[in-house]
Protein backbone atom coordinates (compact mmCIF):
# COMPACT_ATOMS: atom_id res chain seq x y z
CA UNK A 1 0.00 0.00 0.00
CA UNK A 2 1.74 3.12 -1.29
CA UNK A 3 1.87 6.35 0.33
CA UNK A 4 1.23 9.05 -1.97
CA UNK A 5 1.77 13.26 -1.75
CA UNK A 6 1.48 16.42 -2.94
CA UNK A 7 3.14 19.45 -2.16
CA UNK A 8 1.67 22.50 -1.99
CA UNK A 9 4.13 25.83 -1.92
CA UNK A 10 3.72 29.16 -3.21
CA UNK A 11 5.54 30.36 -6.36
CA UNK A 12 8.21 32.61 -6.30
CA UNK A 13 10.14 34.71 -8.97
CA UNK A 14 13.75 33.16 -8.41
CA UNK A 15 13.71 29.85 -9.71
CA UNK A 16 16.41 29.16 -7.18
CA UNK A 17 14.28 29.84 -4.24
CA UNK A 18 11.28 27.69 -5.63
CA UNK A 19 13.38 24.42 -6.11
CA UNK A 20 15.07 24.53 -2.81
CA UNK A 21 11.57 24.97 -1.11
CA UNK A 22 10.97 21.98 -3.56
CA UNK A 23 13.63 20.06 -1.84
CA UNK A 24 12.79 20.68 1.68
CA UNK A 25 8.83 19.44 1.60
CA UNK A 26 10.04 16.29 -0.76
CA UNK A 27 12.28 15.02 2.10
CA UNK A 28 9.82 15.96 4.54
CA UNK A 29 7.21 14.09 2.93
CA UNK A 30 10.07 10.76 1.98
CA UNK A 31 11.37 10.80 5.72
CA UNK A 32 7.00 10.36 6.37
CA UNK A 33 6.72 7.87 3.69
CA UNK A 34 6.13 8.67 0.96
CA UNK A 35 7.00 6.98 -2.34
CA UNK A 36 5.37 8.97 -4.96
CA UNK A 37 5.36 12.93 -4.35
CA UNK A 38 4.04 15.00 -7.08
CA UNK A 39 5.34 19.13 -7.17
CA UNK A 40 2.75 21.86 -8.67
CA UNK A 41 2.37 22.90 -12.22
CA UNK A 42 5.88 24.71 -13.05
CA UNK A 43 7.08 24.23 -9.60
CA UNK A 44 10.16 25.89 -10.33
CA UNK A 45 9.05 29.07 -11.72
CA UNK A 46 6.47 31.51 -10.45
CA UNK A 47 2.98 31.71 -13.19
CA UNK A 48 4.63 34.04 -15.98
CA UNK A 49 2.13 33.69 -18.60
CA UNK A 50 -0.39 36.39 -17.06
CA UNK A 51 1.67 38.94 -19.83
CA UNK A 52 3.93 38.05 -22.95
CA UNK A 53 7.03 38.94 -22.01
CA UNK A 54 9.74 36.83 -24.46
CA UNK A 55 12.64 37.00 -21.73
CA UNK A 56 10.69 34.35 -20.07
CA UNK A 57 11.58 31.95 -22.47
CA UNK A 58 14.79 31.48 -21.04
CA UNK A 59 13.63 29.94 -18.20
CA UNK A 60 12.62 27.13 -20.38
CA UNK A 61 14.84 23.89 -19.92
CA UNK A 62 15.20 20.51 -21.47
CA UNK A 63 14.14 17.19 -19.71
CA UNK A 64 17.11 15.75 -18.87
CA UNK A 65 18.29 19.43 -18.16
CA UNK A 66 19.38 21.37 -14.77
CA UNK A 67 16.38 21.07 -12.83
CA UNK A 68 15.30 17.27 -13.27
CA UNK A 69 19.57 16.46 -12.78
CA UNK A 70 19.10 18.11 -9.11
CA UNK A 71 15.50 16.77 -8.49
CA UNK A 72 16.61 13.15 -9.89
CA UNK A 73 19.98 13.36 -7.71
CA UNK A 74 16.56 14.28 -4.85
CA UNK A 75 14.67 10.96 -6.50
CA UNK A 76 17.79 8.92 -5.69
CA UNK A 77 18.62 10.11 -2.09
CA UNK A 78 15.23 9.48 -0.89
CA UNK A 79 14.41 6.69 -2.76
CA UNK A 80 11.37 8.43 -4.53
CA UNK A 81 9.11 8.65 -7.76
CA UNK A 82 9.42 12.49 -8.28
CA UNK A 83 6.66 13.97 -10.67
CA UNK A 84 8.50 17.83 -11.80
CA UNK A 85 6.24 19.52 -13.58
CA UNK A 86 8.47 22.61 -15.55
CA UNK A 87 9.03 24.86 -18.33
CA UNK A 88 10.54 22.42 -21.12
CA UNK A 89 12.43 23.66 -24.17
CA UNK A 90 12.84 20.80 -26.88
CA UNK A 91 14.97 22.40 -29.77
CA UNK A 92 12.89 25.38 -31.30
CA UNK A 93 9.35 24.13 -29.13
CA UNK A 94 8.09 25.26 -25.54
CA UNK A 95 5.87 22.86 -24.03
CA UNK A 96 4.34 22.82 -20.50
CA UNK A 97 5.46 19.41 -19.17
CA UNK A 98 6.12 17.19 -16.35
CA UNK A 99 9.24 14.87 -16.49
CA UNK A 100 8.55 11.34 -13.86
CA UNK A 101 11.67 10.99 -12.59
CA UNK A 102 12.35 6.91 -10.71
CA UNK A 103 13.93 6.43 -7.33
CA UNK A 104 17.04 5.62 -9.34
CA UNK A 105 17.40 9.03 -10.89
CA UNK A 106 16.48 8.61 -14.36
CA UNK A 107 13.48 9.99 -15.85
CA UNK A 108 11.17 7.22 -16.51
CA UNK A 109 9.14 9.24 -19.09
CA UNK A 110 7.03 12.68 -19.46
CA UNK A 111 3.91 13.96 -20.07
CA UNK A 112 3.32 17.10 -21.85
CA UNK A 113 -0.16 19.41 -21.35
CA UNK A 114 -2.49 18.87 -23.97
CA UNK A 115 -4.91 21.33 -23.63
CA UNK A 116 -3.80 25.16 -23.62
CA UNK A 117 -5.86 27.56 -22.37
CA UNK A 118 -6.20 31.12 -22.83
CA UNK A 119 -8.23 33.14 -19.98
CA UNK A 120 -9.18 36.79 -20.93
CA UNK A 121 -8.73 39.55 -18.63
CA UNK A 122 -12.02 41.05 -19.77
CA UNK A 123 -14.19 37.52 -19.20
CA UNK A 124 -12.32 36.92 -15.58
CA UNK A 125 -11.82 38.34 -12.33
CA UNK A 126 -8.36 37.49 -12.00
CA UNK A 127 -5.02 38.10 -14.42
CA UNK A 128 -5.65 36.11 -17.72
CA UNK A 129 -3.26 33.26 -18.36
CA UNK A 130 -1.93 33.80 -21.97
CA UNK A 131 -0.61 30.17 -21.81
CA UNK A 132 -0.81 29.90 -25.59
CA UNK A 133 1.80 32.83 -26.07
CA UNK A 134 4.54 29.81 -24.37
CA UNK A 135 3.32 26.40 -24.99
CA UNK A 136 3.01 24.31 -27.94
CA UNK A 137 0.20 21.51 -27.14
CA UNK A 138 1.34 18.27 -26.19
CA UNK A 139 2.26 15.81 -28.58
CA UNK A 140 2.76 12.86 -26.81
CA UNK A 141 -1.00 11.69 -26.09
CA UNK A 142 -1.83 10.75 -22.74
CA UNK A 143 0.97 8.45 -21.51
CA UNK A 144 0.79 5.90 -18.27
CA UNK A 145 4.07 4.92 -16.23
CA UNK A 146 4.91 2.42 -14.88
CA UNK A 147 7.13 2.93 -11.51
CA UNK A 148 8.51 0.67 -8.59
CA UNK A 149 5.12 1.45 -7.00
CA UNK A 150 1.90 1.85 -9.59
CA UNK A 151 0.83 3.23 -12.95
CA UNK A 152 0.53 6.32 -12.99
CA UNK A 153 -0.99 9.23 -15.20
CA UNK A 154 -0.58 12.83 -15.60
CA UNK A 155 -2.83 15.72 -16.35
CA UNK A 156 -1.41 19.32 -16.27
CA UNK A 157 -3.96 21.60 -14.81
CA UNK A 158 -6.01 22.79 -17.86
CA UNK A 159 -6.50 19.22 -18.86
CA UNK A 160 -9.16 18.10 -16.12
CA UNK A 161 -11.52 19.95 -17.79
CA UNK A 162 -11.84 17.55 -20.53
CA UNK A 163 -13.26 14.36 -19.35
CA UNK A 164 -11.82 12.37 -22.66
CA UNK A 165 -8.42 12.98 -21.06
CA UNK A 166 -9.12 11.23 -18.08
CA UNK A 167 -10.89 8.38 -19.66
CA UNK A 168 -8.03 7.48 -22.01
CA UNK A 169 -5.69 7.50 -19.00
CA UNK A 170 -7.68 4.84 -17.48
CA UNK A 171 -7.59 3.13 -20.56
CA UNK A 172 -4.29 2.99 -20.34
CA UNK A 173 -3.83 1.46 -16.71
CA UNK A 174 -3.57 4.32 -15.01
CA UNK A 175 -4.19 3.92 -11.60
CA UNK A 176 -3.40 7.01 -9.69
CA UNK A 177 -3.51 10.05 -11.49
CA UNK A 178 -1.93 13.03 -10.85
CA UNK A 179 -3.23 16.69 -11.60
CA UNK A 180 -0.68 19.64 -10.73
CA UNK A 181 -2.04 22.56 -11.46
CA UNK A 182 -1.23 26.97 -11.19
CA UNK A 183 -4.94 27.19 -10.69
CA UNK A 184 -6.93 30.17 -9.07
CA UNK A 185 -9.84 31.04 -6.44
CA UNK A 186 -11.99 31.85 -9.40
CA UNK A 187 -12.04 28.41 -10.52
CA UNK A 188 -12.13 26.85 -6.96
CA UNK A 189 -16.13 25.79 -7.34
CA UNK A 190 -14.43 23.27 -9.55
CA UNK A 191 -11.65 21.95 -7.96
CA UNK A 192 -13.56 18.95 -5.49
CA UNK A 193 -16.12 18.01 -8.10
CA UNK A 194 -14.02 17.66 -11.30
CA UNK A 195 -11.31 15.50 -9.55
CA UNK A 196 -13.68 13.26 -7.93
CA UNK A 197 -15.92 12.20 -11.05
CA UNK A 198 -12.56 11.42 -12.74
CA UNK A 199 -12.11 9.50 -9.68
CA UNK A 200 -15.43 7.98 -9.90
CA UNK A 201 -16.09 7.57 -13.22
CA UNK A 202 -12.54 5.83 -14.16
CA UNK A 203 -12.12 3.92 -10.90
CA UNK A 204 -8.65 5.35 -10.04
CA UNK A 205 -7.10 7.60 -7.34
CA UNK A 206 -6.75 11.04 -7.82
CA UNK A 207 -3.87 13.41 -5.99
CA UNK A 208 -4.69 17.24 -7.40
CA UNK A 209 -1.79 19.34 -6.26
CA UNK A 210 -2.35 22.80 -6.13
CA UNK A 211 0.36 26.27 -5.50
CA UNK A 212 -1.05 28.18 -2.97
CA UNK A 213 -1.09 32.18 -2.32
CA UNK A 214 0.26 35.06 -4.24
CA UNK A 215 3.43 34.55 -6.13
CA UNK A 216 6.17 35.85 -4.88
CA UNK A 217 7.11 39.05 -7.28
CA UNK A 218 5.01 37.82 -9.46
CA UNK A 219 1.20 38.84 -10.63
CA UNK A 220 -1.69 39.04 -8.33
CA UNK A 221 -3.05 35.86 -9.24
CA UNK A 222 -4.29 33.92 -5.77
CA UNK A 223 -4.08 30.52 -5.93
CA UNK A 224 -6.44 28.55 -4.01
CA UNK A 225 -4.77 25.96 -2.70
CA UNK A 226 -6.79 22.99 -1.43
CA UNK A 227 -4.48 20.18 -2.80
CA UNK A 228 -6.65 16.40 -2.19
CA UNK A 229 -6.11 12.88 -3.04
CA UNK A 230 -9.75 10.89 -3.33
CA UNK A 231 -9.91 7.31 -3.57
CA UNK A 232 -12.06 5.43 -6.81
CA UNK A 233 -15.13 6.53 -4.80
CA UNK A 234 -14.56 9.58 -5.21
CA UNK A 235 -14.03 10.02 -1.13
CA UNK A 236 -12.02 12.58 -0.25
CA UNK A 237 -9.49 12.08 2.83
CA UNK A 238 -6.90 13.98 2.78
CA UNK A 239 -6.50 17.89 2.07
CA UNK A 240 -4.39 20.21 2.42
CA UNK A 241 -4.98 24.18 3.39
CA UNK A 242 -6.55 27.12 1.25
CA UNK A 243 -4.15 29.24 2.21
CA UNK A 244 -0.46 28.29 3.03
CA UNK A 245 1.70 25.55 2.47
CA UNK A 246 1.82 21.95 3.29
CA UNK A 247 1.97 18.42 2.33
CA UNK A 248 -1.22 16.39 1.43
CA UNK A 249 -0.16 12.63 1.73
CA UNK A 250 -2.35 9.73 1.82
CA UNK A 251 -1.84 5.64 1.55
CA UNK A 252 -3.19 4.05 -1.43
CA UNK A 253 -4.95 0.85 -1.15
CA UNK A 254 -4.49 -0.35 -4.96
CA UNK A 255 -6.12 -3.39 -4.21
CA UNK A 256 -9.62 -2.01 -4.10
CA UNK A 257 -9.47 -0.74 -8.06
CA UNK A 258 -10.20 -4.34 -9.45
CA UNK A 259 -12.91 -5.38 -7.62
CA UNK A 260 -14.03 -1.85 -8.20
CA UNK A 261 -14.15 -1.91 -12.09
CA UNK A 262 -15.70 -5.21 -12.11
CA UNK A 263 -18.44 -4.02 -9.82
CA UNK A 264 -19.18 -0.91 -11.61
CA UNK A 265 -18.33 -2.35 -15.63
CA UNK A 266 -17.62 1.08 -16.38
CA UNK A 267 -14.54 -0.49 -18.92
CA UNK A 268 -16.51 -3.93 -19.58
CA UNK A 269 -19.27 -2.09 -20.99
CA UNK A 270 -18.08 0.69 -22.74
CA UNK A 271 -19.20 1.44 -26.56
CA UNK A 272 -17.03 2.78 -28.48
CA UNK A 273 -18.50 1.96 -31.92
CA UNK A 274 -20.87 4.47 -30.93
CA UNK A 275 -18.85 7.40 -29.42
CA UNK A 276 -17.14 8.48 -33.07
CA UNK A 277 -19.00 12.38 -32.17
CA UNK A 278 -16.59 12.68 -28.87
CA UNK A 279 -13.90 12.87 -31.82
CA UNK A 280 -14.89 14.20 -34.44
CA UNK A 281 -13.88 18.23 -35.27
CA UNK A 282 -16.74 20.54 -34.86
CA UNK A 283 -16.67 21.22 -39.09
CA UNK A 284 -17.33 17.37 -39.29
CA UNK A 285 -19.87 17.20 -36.99
CA UNK A 286 -21.82 20.25 -38.40
CA UNK A 287 -21.39 18.21 -42.08
CA UNK A 288 -23.39 15.76 -40.64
Amino acid sequence: MPKIAGVQLTGHVDKAVNVDKATRMVRQAAEQGARIVCLPELFSTMYFCVERRPEYFDWAEPIPGPTTDRMGALARETETVLICPIFERDGATYYNAAAVIGPDGRVIGKYRKSSIPFMDRARSREPRGDEKFYFTPGDLGFPTFDTPFARIGILICYDRHFPEAARVLGLGGAEIVFVPTNTTRMTRYLWDVELRAHAIANVYYVCGVNKVGVDAGGSSRDHHGDSLICDPRGEVFAQASSTGEGIVMADVDLSVIPELRALWGYYRDRRPDLYGPVAARPEARAAV
